[in-house]
């Protein structure tokens, strides 16, 4: 089951649980004071998540410099919720109660507006108006407040409490268990409970009949309220939360006015129906009972409107365009493709995505989009890479996770060897994993290609190959969303795949006219990608030596005006002056095209055994036709190549090429 789907079970069952317990408070108020009861509740709840996740080995160690998130959370919900969610029951219904408590999701975005600064939409502003409606349909009686003030008071503190924990719940790191989250919690939630009980209840405690039958079903009830509504509705609550964000979690407290409405009626209905049973005149039957115990109608009907105006506020109409013009994108991958990769990734226990020999920004930016929605679908994922890629991507989510064969090659035949499917991403040959070749020729593991290169050449049980697509990164948003999953893309796999199509278009200069490539652009955005953020860190954190080796090579370019070309050279001795890292010639083959009338580019680097060769052109002139005659290929106006003969031949060869072409 996907994490979004089970995140949302959670929530619903949740939100049940916390629709009952209004009524359970109720009952249990009835014979315990308000901050005497959940210091009960809280307490059971405490031992019961203690000793499972004792038994369990779940129960982490917080580090110091979290808990002041830990001691906020508690301080927020459950103390000053739970007391004022109490405390109010003495003044109004649980109905109304689960009503008020209702305005949670409706007050969270703005909220998120002041201390997150997250957008308030037409429709949330919309969506408040109608249930302040609804609302004052269910107080006011004949235009006079038919609910008490000070429970109206103590609810609307109650939610603004509750706003506070949702937003500071997504602040505690993720390392963090669900129930670790949520004991320690209940525990720290104590030293606020304890001393307000002592203080202000210890007398009423000291007067309670502990030998009389309601006493024991009131605590009965608090043993409920503790392992229904505190330990499994809070534990399933925080994990939606860490799941879907607050926002979208807080959108399923809609559901908790019907449950306790519904369960109040039925209750009243029983009540009457065994008062009827009981009484000297005729029986009523149980359906008279229901009809007698249902609601006014304007309560009915101010109930309806608080929901639907909560739904409303949810609303986003752009988000639900953008996300139709998502799925509206041309199906340029078969379906059968689509539902044999489905096929594999279901059935696969380990799934490795494999990258090309010195990574590039769209080869780390596909394979880490794909690797990061894997991970959310509960997948055991590896992103392996030949060797090491620029410094300049090291803030890219995921990226320490990248494991680098050359780095530890004995590990590296162990995972491929235990691999059930091998994703061939951004290459269309084996020639280009290096050593990973014979071991992904050799896997039994189902393989999958994704590719934008000209002639695949890999023997793959699925081929994904569009040459006309920008960028793999690309490609793998188009595939992920096939696969229906547009809506579990998140922010860290947005960021990776936005990254692979702005360094494989040099910033959406070239192969970039489609249309659709903005489109997906648009929808990154809408994920919370800052591309302004990230075009600073790809370009503009170069080192000392890299800026004065891009002057080098500006310096002693070599012009062709015969064909319009550009040619930089760089031998190792020339690399090795400038302290060469890899990734610091990145780019550089892309500047001579800023040249009036040069519309080729080349970059001719001398490595230890050859010579390699970046191909960049303007227009309509192919380049990968030049880079073919030197083993390569690549897209029109962005190719590469090698050589293995002498500087001067590979010089040679090259002017002659440009020349005829």
């Amino acid at each position: 089951m996907k994490k979004q789907t089970i995140a949302i079970v959670a929530l619903v069952i949740a939100q049940i649980f916390w629709g009952a317990s209004y009524l359970m408070s109720d009952f249990a108020l009835q014979t315990f004071p308000a901050a005497t009861l959940v210091t009960m509740r809280i307490s059971i709840a405490a031992v019961v998540l203690g000793v499972v996740g004792l038994i369990a080995g779940q129960l982490q160690k917080i580090e110091l410099k979290d808990w002041k998130y830990f001691l906020l959370a508690s301080f927020s919900e459950p103390f000053v919720y739970f007391l004022c969610e109490a405390e109010s029951l003495a003044h109004v219904s649980p109905t109304i109660a689960s009503v008020m408590l209702s305005f949670i999701p409706l007050l969270t975005p703005i909220f998120a507006f002041f201390l997150l600064r997250e957008k308030v939409t037409v429709m949330n502003i919309l969506g408040i108006v109608i249930s302040v409606v609804g609302v004052l349909m269910i107080i006011l009686d004949g235009g006079k407040l038919s609910a008490d003030v000070v429970g109206i008071l103590l609810l609307f503190i109650a939610v603004l409490a509750s706003i506070v924990y949702t937003l500071v719940l997504r602040k505690i790191p993720e390392k963090y268990n669900t129930l670790t989250v949520v004991f320690y919690m209940f525990c720290t939630s104590l030293l606020f409970f304890v001393p307000t009980m002592l203080v202000r209840e210890m007398s009423l405690v000291r007067a309670i009949d502990w030998g009389a039958d309601t006493t024991w079903n009131a605590f009965g009830a608090i043993v409920g309220l503790a392992l229904s509504a505190s330990c499994i509705a809070f534990l399933f609550f925080s994990y939606g939360v860490r799941a879907i964000g607050p926002t979208r979690a807080n959108v399923f407290n809609n559901i908790q006015p019907g449950v306790t409405a519904i369960l109040a009626w039925i209750i009243g209905a029983i009540g009457l129906y065994q008062a009827s049973m009981n009484c000297d005149l005729i029986d009523k039957t149980f359906f008279a009972c229901i009809v007698e115990a249902m609601p006014e109608w304007i309560m009915l009907l101010g109930i309806v409107v608080v929901i639907a105006g909560m739904f409303i506020s949810q609303m986003n109409v752009k988000q639900q365009i953008l996300k139709f013009k998502v799925i509206m994108l041309s199906k340029i991958i078969k379906e059968d493709s689509i539902v044999q990769s489905r096929r594999f990734i279901d059935n696969a226990n380990k799934i490795l995505l494999t990258g090309h020999i010195s990574p590039d920004g769209d080869s780390l930016g596909a394979t880490l989009g794909l690797y990061h929605l894997l991970k959310q679908l509960g997948k055991d994922v590896t992103v392996m890479v030949p060797n090491r890629y620029p410094s300049f991507f090291n803030w890219m989510p995921g990226i320490d996770k990248v494991f680098i064969m050359e780095e530890n090659k004995t590990e590296a035949v162990k995972i491929i060897k235990e691999s059930d499917v091998i994703f061939c991403i951004d290459y269309n040959t084996l020639d280009r994993v290096n050593g990973m070749k014979p071991l992904i020729e050799q896997s039994k593991a189902k393989k999958v290609m994704i590719d934008h290169h000209l002639d695949p050449n890999i023997n793959c049980d699925v081929v994904i190959s569009h040459p006309e697509i920008s960028s793999a990164s690309e490609l793998v948003f188009r595939f992920m969303c096939r696969m229906g999953f547009y809506q579990e893309v998140s922010l860290e796999s947005a960021e990776c795949i936005y990254t692979g199509m702005m360094t494989d278009t040099g910033g959406f200069t070239y192969n970039s006219n489609n249309p659709e490539i903005y489109v997906i652009i648009k929808a990154l955005l809408e994920k919370g990608v800052d591309k302004d953020a990230i075009y600073n860190k790809v370009f503009h954190t170069y080192s000392e030596d890299r800026l004065r080796l891009l002057g080098y090579c500006l310096n002693k370019m070599e012009i062709i005006p015969e064909c319009n070309a550009a040619i930089i050279v760089l031998t190792q001795e020339e690399l090795h002056r400038f302290n060469y890292k890899v990734g610091d010639t990145e780019g550089i083959v892309n500047m001579p095209l800023q040249i009036e009338n040069v519309n080729k580019s080349v970059l001719v680097r001398e490595d230890k055994t050859q010579i390699k060769l970046s191909f960049r052109s303007q227009g309509d002139i192919a380049v990968n036709i030049i880079a073919e005659q030197f083993g390569g290929g690549g897209h029109k106006n962005a190719a590469g190549g090698e050589s293995t003969e002498s500087m001067e031949a590979t010089l040679a060869k090259l002017r002659k090429l440009l020349i005829e072409a």
